[in-house]
Formats: C-alpha cells, sequence, structure tokens
C-alpha cells in the first residue's frame, strides 16, 4: 500500500514538472505561423513606396508583442513564416496569438505616419496555423 502512494505521488511529481517546465519549451518549439500578407481595398491599387518595411508582430492572450518578422521591400503577395527564431519575449508566448502586419517607409514600429498601412488576421490563431491570410487596408 505505502509502495502504490509512494508511485503515484512520483508520477504525479514527474507529470507537474513535464508540464511547469517543459510547456514552455514546447510552445517555443512549435511555435510556426504562416500565410500571405496582401494590399486591400483602396491599398491594391498603390505600389508600395521604395524602402517600405512590412512587420507582421504575433501578439500573445494578454496583447504583449512576442515575436515579430521583419519583410523589407516586400512585393505583393508576401508568404511569410513568423517562427521561434523571430521570439523576442518567449516567456510569454501563448497557445494563441493575435497576428497583425504593418507596412511604412519609416521603419518604427507602433509609430502610424500619413501612407502607413495595417491589418490583422481575425480573431486568435493556433502557434501552429498554416494558410493565414491578412489584408492591408489604410
Amino acid at each position: 500500500m505505502v509502495k502504490k502512494l509512494f508511485w503515484t505521488a512520483a508520477l504525479a511529481a514527474a507529470v507537474f514538472g513535464a508540464w511547469r517546465f517543459g510547456y514552455p519549451e514546447a510552445l517555443r518549439y512549435f511555435f510556426k505561423a504562416s500565410g500571405t500578407v496582401e494590399l486591400g481595398g483602396a491599398a491594391s491599387q498603390a505600389l508600395p513606396a521604395p524602402n517600405s518595411m512590412l512587420f507582421v508582430v504575433a501578439s500573445n492572450d494578454g496583447g504583449v508583442p512576442v515575436a515579430v518578422k521583419k519583410i523589407i521591400n516586400p512585393v505583393f503577395p508576401v508568404e511569410f513564416e513568423i517562427n521561434s527564431s523571430n521570439l523576442i519575449m518567449p516567456d510569454l508566448l501563448t497557445s494563441r496569438i493575435y497576428l497583425e502586419a504593418m507596412l511604412n517607409t519609416h521603419g518604427n514600429l507602433g509609430v502610424f505616419r500619413t501612407g502607413d498601412l495595417r491589418g490583422k488576421c481575425p480573431g486568435r490563431v493556433y502557434i501552429f496555423t498554416k494558410g493565414l491570410s491578412i489584408k492591408l487596408e489604410k
């Protein structure tokens, strides 16, 4: 009886330890969202200015950016893949993320000026989703 209780407690401790310390590593390992960014609406008629930069930003459930993919001089539609090499805050990664894309010519992320474009992926997506679509609009 004591032996069975010991092994049950040991198994429970091992499962808890694997979850506690292995879950964040597993999220980072499986993090790979991909898709396309297109120009939509009135922006589809205009060509991007020279030296423009496209930023694809992944944010966690709380809205904190956890990964950023930067593409210089994009040709639309642009295929993107954001993965663990693009993580800026790996400890804050969650299993579902929000994706947003921003196009500008000044290179400052989060600063919006006239002529900048932005678009979002509707709703949250899992960190291992393929075939996502983001439309940039004013």
